[in-house]
């Protein structure tokens, strides 16, 4: 997840031609070395598949290097230990990967607190709440069944589960998951019926596309959980035969207990954008070819942002970064049309990531700026158009989350 940010860049290459189309930083594109000299059509269908183009990672020759070749690396080498370090699948605190997958977390927590609930914002921490809601559901032993309904009630009011994010989000519930359902009140036999709720939701996910390959049901279990489940279950044959949602041919991940808190975030993060992928973001579609926005060009030329491929983006992820592109083009001159002598227009650019793109807050101003045009004068005037430096950058994300805060968006964010 965190690869890209030592050595790894999304590039986007003509379709038709392996050469990779100029895009360093935020880049204006050459446009006459690369035959791209003249206006694009407004439709992806219309454009010329010389001009359509692959967006993701490539594999650059230079990075693959024969086994003889390559030099060993040496003891104490500091940049070599830190990519090391930053391509763990647990990094350690204080590595920039740590830090990067922290801020993933953080941003997921903020997200499905307010917007992954059916009444309301709800207050959720990963991992340490979304798995304990779940392993709360109540085991009732000898009490009357009216007790048990009386009980299951109170538990569904006050305590939410992840299968209300999905219910809530999807409008249906995995088969075979039924969020009233009390958990035995036998350890193991809790314990499977554990494993099976996961196995459920995990099967549930991925029938949508889910990338969760990796995932194991027990890695989303309490940490007491989980080391039950290695004594009892996966060393216990008889009890593995009795637990139907473990595949028998199967080999098995068993995380050393020091590091399964960090593994069990992972986990739960990844599961919860996940679901945002295939639930939210699946949900972005063109309503109709004629609704595709014509870019309007200024003197140079700009290529339509047609991404058909891409080996990173989903189809839902490339028709934002179409649509970030197309809008930028068409608002950049409007919104910042009267801006004070010497700071001038923003230049053109290629938008082909999330983060390194945005991050000067120009793109997010010319969004807004297009919508809300009444935030133009109070806020994006008085944004650096050529911004230099982190403290320019940083100048320009402060007057974006003002703007939001101005039209009642606040949702925490951070600059």
């Amino acid at each position: 997840m965190a690869f890209h940010i030592d050595e790894e860049n999304i590039t986007v290459r003509n379709d038709k031609d392996p050469s990779l189309v100029k895009t360093s930083k935020h880049v204006s594109l050459s446009y006459e070395e690369d035959g791209l000299s003249s206006p694009a059509p407004s439709k992806c269908e219309e454009i010329d598949p010389a001009k359509r183009f692959f967006i993701g990672i490539e594999e650059t020759p230079g990075k693959v290097k024969s086994p003889r070749s390559e030099k060993p690396k040496k003891k104490g080498d500091k940049s070599v230990e830190k990519q090391e370090e930053n391509k763990k699948f647990c990094p350690d605190p204080g590595t920039k990967a740590y830090d990067f997958i922290q801020k993933i977390v953080n941003a997921v927590q903020t997200w499905f607190s307010l917007f992954g609930w059916p009444d309301g914002p709800h207050c959720l921490s990963v991992p340490d709440s979304i798995r304990r809601d779940v392993s709360k559901m109540q085991s009732f032993g000898s009490i009357s069944l009216d007790q048990k309904h009386a009980k299951a009630n109170n538990f569904l009011r006050y305590t939410k589960t992840i299968y209300d994010v999905i219910r809530h989000l999807s409008g249906v519930m995995p088969d075979g998951i039924n969020p009233s359902q009390s958990l035995p009140v036998d350890y193991i036999e809790r314990l499977i019926q554990l494993h099976l709720q996961h196995s459920l939701v995990l099967d549930f996910l991925r029938a949508r596309g889910a990338y969760l390959s990796y995932i194991q049901p027990e890695f989303l279990f309490e940490p007491e959980d989980y080391k039950k489940w290695v004594e009892e279950i996966l060393i216990n044959t008889k009890a593995l035969s009795v637990c139907s949602s473990l595949p028998k041919e199967r080999r098995y991940i068993v995380i050393d207990m020091t590091e399964f808190e960090t593994w069990s975030q992972r986990a739960w993060t990844d599961v919860l954008l996940q679901i945002y992928k295939v639930l939210i973001l699946s949900q972005i579609l063109p309503h109709s070819p004629d609704d595709m926005p014509s870019i309007h060009t200024q003197k140079s030329p700009k290529v339509n942002p047609c991404f058909i491929d891409s080996n990173v983006y989903s189809d839902s992820e490339r028709l934002v970064l179409s649509w970030l592109n197309t809008n930028y083009e068409n608002a950049r001159h409007i919104v910042w049309k009267k801006c004070p002598k010497g700071t001038g227009i923003p230049s053109e650019r290629w938008i082909l990531n999330f983060d390194k793109h945005l991050s000067d807050g120009l793109v997010f101003a010319t969004v807004l700026g297009a919508y809300c045009p009444f935030l133009v004068e109070p806020y994006f005037m008085n944004m650096y158009t050529q911004p230099k430096g982190p403290e320019q950058y940083f100048h320009n994300c402060a007057i974006v989350v003002d703007s939001l805060r101005e039209i009642g968006f606040s949702i925490g964010i951070q600059v």
